[in-house]
Formats: structure tokens, sequence, C-alpha cells
């Protein structure tokens, strides 16, 4: 019987998983254990939409997004900009919610004949919500009740119909942390331990029975969340770590938030010399940071690539890495979470994502209060969906650097076929044939579960210009999909031209809106 569940860490890691606990389970104890004294990674954050729906999901607890936004100074997110990824000069736009569910029903539901028509003709792809991005809008702000609609694209009328499945949120991951302890200890199942865990008591098979802390105090628990980071307090015995680095080449990252910026609407990756730049738009202030190699340029020649941009910096955080993950994310009576589990690299907002989707796997799937936390099958199951799931993510982070830029050896490296894994080499001799399909994709992760899927590979290979443009036209030929695909193409085209003018500009939108934000809920999403 699960009686207390004990979460191990701080920081918005800790707190979404605490808040995910109680969201999902209705009998436990819940307790945090965290301290200020260990320091947290990140000096602003990038989400994914799973974080809206872990703030605006009432189950237990209510928190109001208005407060939320204000109280944490985050700001939305649509999507990421990449700029100079294929080669400098180049960039190119990746949404997050602009999903396509194909109502021809031929060949498939998931077949995104919208996108190969993309490749196709050559087109970036920068439809709906890719337009809020390019003209930093919030979307439909000032669109009255009547005139929204929420659907998805109608062959058959002719019409665009039209909605934003996700949006996500740029955050202060120490205003966020500090927002969602106050909250979730407003609940009272759930208590806070403000300390440091120094020792693990085990009972003979292995199990986690208790907690020392440093000043003495004997914590018990039956279910143990590891949120300790890259520490892997509880997670890193019996286990084993995968590491990446023949993957991807970045193992260390700078951040210099500045004063000095515009809101918008998304995150901006930018390709420099040696890795890439992330800008992340909060209310007061832009989080920004370098990813690199420090084995081919030092920390100092780093800094002084970022000044002769932004001038005299201050690096308030240095992070090395190891890209790789543990093998195991459930070992007996402990779970692990976000870094505890596995770090990629910063693109793409994987580490809040992945801490998510973790726990709520679980959560969902395989919890109860009665479960049995000795059966090694439950455990398998589980180890090998999660970590199928980190494999899918770092093949998508390592097609990202799927370019042509050789002007530095971080990028002749990057790209080298060399850094592909054989499942990734597959996939693009796989798409040498055919365009991608949703089938493509770890068959352990129950067909997309973890929401970084088809929509995103694609957007990303076309930006990269991986795919076959005469491929992807004899394919559309060949289900007589390409006149229907046009006709889209042009209805969303002009419904774009229309739509983007009734947006507010997003870097005036936390001034002149903000205290109206729950007036605009109900066209916000």
């Amino acid at each position: 019987m699960i009686k207390k569940i004990v979460v191990i860490g701080g920081g918005t890691s800790g707190w979404t998983t605490t808040l995910n606990v109680l969201r999902n389970t209705d009998n436990p104890e819940i307790i945090n254990i965290s301290s200020k004294e260990i320091p947290t990674i990140g000096v602003g954050e990038s989400t994914t939409g799973v974080m809206n729906d872990l703030i605006k999901n009432e189950r237990n607890l209510k928190i109001d997004e208005l407060d939320f936004i204000k109280s944490t100074n985050s700001t939305f997110k649509y999507g990421i900009w990449h700029k100079d990824w294929q080669e400098e000069g180049k960039s190119f736009i990746n949404p997050l919610g602009d999903e396509f569910i194909n109502q021809t029903g031929f060949p498939s539901e998931d077949y995104d004949y919208y996108r190969i028509y993309h490749i196709a003709k050559n087109i970036p792809y920068e439809q709906t919500q890719a337009q809020f991005m390019r003209n930093n809008v919030m979307q439909f702000l000032n669109v009255p009740e009547d005139d929204y609609y929420k659907p998805v694209f109608n062959n058959q009328s002719g019409k665009v119909n039209f909605s934003w499945q996700h949006i996500a949120y740029h955050l202060d991951t120490f205003a966020v942390g500090d927002y969602l302890k106050k909250k979730v200890l407003e609940h009272h199942r759930v208590s806070h331990i403000e300390d440091i865990v120094i020792d693990v008591m085990k009972d003979e098979d292995g199990f986690v029975k208790s907690l020392k802390t440093k000043s003495g105090q004997i914590i018990e628990g039956d279910l143990f969340i590891d949120c300790t980071g890259f520490f892997r307090l509880l997670i890193n015995d019996d286990n084993e770590f995968i590491d990446w680095s023949d993957n991807l080449l970045t193992n260390r990252a700078i951040a210099f938030p500045t004063k000095d910026y515009e809101v918008t609407n998304y995150t901006t990756a930018k390709a420099r010399k040696y890795g890439w730049e992330w800008n992340i738009p909060l209310q007061h202030r832009m989080g920004r940071g370098y990813v690199f190699n420090d084995r081919m340029i030092s920390v100092e020649k780093a800094i002084e690539e970022i000044c002769r941009d932004y001038g005299e910096i201050e690096v308030v955080n240095d992070v090395k890495f190891t890209p790789g993950r543990m093998k195991k994310a459930w070992s007996k009576n402990v779970i692990s979470a976000g870094l505890s589990t596995g770090f990629v690299e910063p693109l793409e907002a994987t580490a809040i994502h992945m801490t998510i989707v973790q726990v709520d796997l679980f959560l969902k799937n395989y919890y109860t209060d009665h479960i049995d936390l000795k059966n090694d099958a439950l455990q398998n199951n589980y180890n090998r969906v999660i970590g199928d799931t980190w494999d899918d993510i770092r093949d998508f982070i390592v097609a990202h650097y799927t370019n042509t830029r050789k002007d530095t050896e971080f990028w002749t490296e990057s790209s080298s076929e060399k850094r592909w894994s054989p499942r990734l080499k597959n996939l693009y001799e796989v798409w040498k044939s055919r365009m991608p399909r949703i089938t493509d994709y770890s068959s352990s992760n129950y067909m997309d579960f973890y929401k970084l899927g088809n929509t995103l590979w694609y957007q990303v290979l076309i930006g990269m210009n991986v795919l076959n443009s005469e491929l992807a036209e004899k394919e559309l030929q060949s289900y007589n999909l390409m006149d229907i695909a046009e006709k889209d193409y042009q209805n969303r085209k002009n419904f774009n031209k229309h739509v983007v003018n009734l947006g507010h500009p997003a870097n005036t939108f936390y001034i002149n809106e903000i205290n109206n934000l729950n007036e605009y809920k109900k066209v916000i999403y």
C-alpha cells in the first residue's frame, strides 16, 4: 500500500513533479525534500505545451493562469525560431502546435499531406501559428467570441477551420519553483522539508526505506521520485548511464541574462561557431545562453564571442553536462524524472517536457495505491517505453545538425553521418523511398504519447532541407492528394493574411493587456 510518496529535489523539476503527483493521486501523503543550498540549473527556461496542460488542469488544486503569468514574469511561447542552422543567413520557424488531421482518411488519418506539399513545392513551412511568430503577435486577442471557431481543416466545405493545439511558456525557473511550491503546499496532503539528504537506507532487497537529512531527520516513504538532477541521488544505484557523446557534441552551457531585449512569442535558437545560443524572453529580462563544446573552444573564448554581440556580459551559470540517459528510469521503489533520468541538450525544451511526461506516464498508466513495486515486468515495460522515448528525442535533436555548415570544426563534426545512431541512419534510408510516417517512430512510445512526433520531425526536416521534393511530389500524385493539398494551402494562406492582423503585438501585450488576460482566455485557447 502506497501511503507516502517522497519527492527529492526542488526547482522547476521538483515542484512540477510534486504538483503532478498531487494532480494524479488521491490518497497518499506527499513530501518534498529540497534545500535552497542546492543550486537550481538555469536562469530562463523554455517549455512545451505539457507545462500548460499541467498548470491548467484543476484536479485536486486550482492554479489561476493569470496569476501564474503575472507572479512569475512568464511569457507565452508559440515555437522556436532557428537562425543560421542549415547555413549562415538561413533560418526556419518551428511552431509548437500546427497539428494536422487528414480529413480524407487516405492513406491514413496521420498522413500529413499538408507538410508534404511544402516539401514537394520547396516552400518554407510558415503557415498558421508560424505567421504569428513571424509577425510577433498574440493570437486572436481582438476576435469577437462569435467569430471564433475551433476546428480542423475541412476539405469538403473549402473553408479553413483553424485552432491552436499547443501553446507553451517561457519561464524564470527560480520564480516558477517558488510559485509552485507555495501553491502545492496549500493542499493538506503536501508538506515540505527544507533540508539536504545525506544518506539513503535500504532493505535487504535494495528498496529505499528511508532518507537521512543533514539536520538528522529520518524520512520514511513507500515510493520515491528522484528529481536531484545530475546528482541522481537515488536512481544511480544498480543502474547504467548510456553516454551519447558520440552523437551530440555540445557539453557545456554558460548563461548570461540581459536587460536589453524585446519580448517575442518564440524562443530563438541562433547557431554560433561552436554551438548555439538560446534567447528566452521573459517580462523582465531576456534569458540567454551559449551551448558549446568546451574541447573545441574554451569558456573564455566563448565569452569573447558573445561579447562581440552584446558587449560586457555577466555569466551567472556555467554548467558542464554529458548527453545521455540512465538505462532504468524506474528501479525498485524509485522513479526518476527529468535530468535525473537523462539530458540531451537545451535544444527543443526537452528537459522540463520529459520531467512532466515521465511522471505522467507512470502515474496514469502504472500507478495504483496497491501497485506491486516488486513486479519486474511492470518496471521493464516502463523502462523500455521511457528508454525508447529518450532515444527518439536524441535522434530528433541530432537531426537538427544534419546541415551543410562547414565553417568550423564543430559544424563539420556535428553534421557528420558518424553522429547518427543506427536508428537514425535507418530512418534516413527509409525516407529516401517515402515520406515520414508516424509509424517510423519508436514502437514502444504508444504512438507518440510524448508529443514530439510527426509534426515537429517534419518541421525540422523541412527546415534543414533533408527530404526529397521530387519524391514528395510523386507520393502526393500517387495518392491523388496533390490538388487537395494545393487547395488547402491556398485556403490557409488567405486565412493567415486576415487573422494575423487581428493579433496584439507581443512586445506590448504584457504591459497593456496582462490585467485583462482572463477576458481573452476564451479566444487565446
